[in-house]
């Protein structure tokens, strides 16, 4: 009996001893953030991939779709401490830091406290960190990760503390706020920090260590459908595979915070071409990110957005009895009646697309009215989307904001708003202790369960 006691007490005490390194094993996290990408961006995008036999994806499925097959769900809120809809300011503050916070707010909760951030966590335990976007790097995701200030807007105070707090890499657009005005000697001061600056991919390509402040657009890096014309500029999975070269170095791991903001930006502009360009964007993102995960087991991969954009997809439309003796445009097949239940040869069309429709929206308003003729708006349209638009049926195509409509409605794209939605959000972990991200929880408990995975 004794022996069998001393037995269940060794067994006990290596329980107990063992708990702890069994609790977070986790080395190295890469944290995606697509900016407005909510449940249905995710269900838009995979669903084309699947099914609409598109020559980017010859074995119809994505690395999206790879990483939910193979990794843990989850679902969560993301209202603020007293909002039901959210913006990214507070939403990053939320999940940077655990704290309830409100809109606009950038690292301080909802009393206006500073409150410490995962990537300040981190540093203590001997960590590198890094923040990468397509946006800017001030914008409010990243600045949510590495400053604390009372309003999204103070981007050059945001730019001040993101040298003081020195992540190994801060890589996106924002040039203009490390160079200009109040902090025209910024630069300067970053490099006496040990900064390696980059300002194109050519001289990212040339750092291979040390710190790294990669500034390659004034503001925000171009749409991703539109960054084919500015090819100097490094994609966002080319910044994150010079981030994690750089963050690996270091013996007791990292932690890279990477944000695919434009997904956000094309919900916005109700683009759906554009939004699927964004997710495309992403998509290639994560095939590097999860190979990374695939080759250095302690490294965990989460995904999640900070709040929904758009609410935007596809549904059927009454063409009318007349309306279904002609061929519609986008040769859609027809049902029931008079029901057009939309392509998948639309999937197709949003491969073309050569500009950010807001972008051209935008331009068309600056021109002269009497410039605005069906012909050349029409003209316009096909050069943007990349095939050849027919709106002889639209109604006053002037009317811009109607013309965009309409070309939607042909396509068979919805939209309920231009702006964010209080849908809740999906969670994808992959990897290392990917299970602590199960169930349904809310934007603030993300910080306990990313410190649960790590070991802290």
């Amino acid at each position: 009996m004794k022996n069998i006691r001393r037995v269940l007490f060794v067994l006990l005490a290596f329980v107990l001893l063992a708990g702890p390194a069994w609790a977070g094993d986790v080395k190295n996290l890469i944290w995606v953030i697509g900016d407005g990408m909510g449940p249905e961006a995710i269900g838009f995008f995979t669903q084309g991939v699947r099914y609409a036999n598109l020559p980017d994806y010859p074995e119809k499925t994505s690395h999206l779709e790879r990483m939910l097959n193979g990794g843990t769900w989850g679902m969560f809120f993301n209202n603020t401490y007293d909002t039901l809809v959210t913006d990214s300011a507070a939403a990053a503050t939320q999940m940077a830091t655990g704290k309830f916070s409100r809109p606009g707010v950038i690292g301080e909760d909802y009393n206006g406290a500073t409150a410490k951030t995962l990537l300040e966590m981190a540093r203590e335990k001997g960590m590198s960190v890094g923040v990468v976007t397509d946006a800017y790097v001030t914008d409010a995701t990243p600045a949510a990760f590495t400053a604390h200030t009372q309003n999204r807007r103070q981007k050059m105070d945001i730019a001040r503390q993101m040298i003081a707090f020195g992540p190994e890499v801060i890589m996106g657009g924002g040039l203009k706020y490390f160079s200009t005005g109040e902090n025209k000697k910024l630069l300067k001061q970053a490099k006496k920090k040990g900064y390696h600056i980059a300002t194109d991919k050519k001289e990212l390509a040339k750092i291979k260590s040390g710190k790294v402040l990669g500034l390659f657009a004034e503001q925000a890096l171009p749409m991703t459908v539109e960054m084919y014309m500015q090819p100097q500029i490094p994609t966002l999975t080319e910044q994150t595979q010079k981030a994690v070269e750089i963050l690996s170095q270091n013996p007791n791991g990292f932690i890279l915070m990477v944000e695919a903001g434009k997904i956000d930006w094309a919900a916005h502009g109700n683009d759906a071409g554009a939004w699927f360009k964004e997710m495309q964007n992403l998509d290639t993102l994560l095939g590097y990110v999860l190979g990374y995960a695939d080759k250095t087991p302690d490294t965990l991969v989460y995904l999640n957005a900070d709040h929904d954009t758009g609410v935007g997809a596809f549904t059927y439309r009454h063409l009318g009895k007349q309306k279904v003796m002609e061929k519609t445009a986008q040769g859609e097949v027809l049902y029931d009646g008079d029901v057009d239940y939309a392509s998948f040869k639309t999937y197709h069309q949003f491969l073309l697309q050569k500009r950010s429709l807001y972008n051209l929206k935008e331009e068309l308003k600056k021109l002269p009215a009497a410039t605005l003729t069906p012909a050349f708006l029409q003209e316009q349209l096909t050069a943007a989307l990349g095939y050849p638009v027919d709106i002889s049926g639209f109604k006053n195509p002037a009317d811009l904001d109607g013309l965009f409509k309409q070309l939607d409605e042909e396509r068979g794209i919805v939209w309920a708003t231009p702006s964010h939605s209080s849908l809740p959000l999906l969670s994808v972990a992959y990897g290392e202790d990917a299970d602590e991200f199960s169930g349904l929880y809310h934007n603030t408990e993300i910080l306990p369960r990313m410190k649960a995975a790590l070991g802290w």
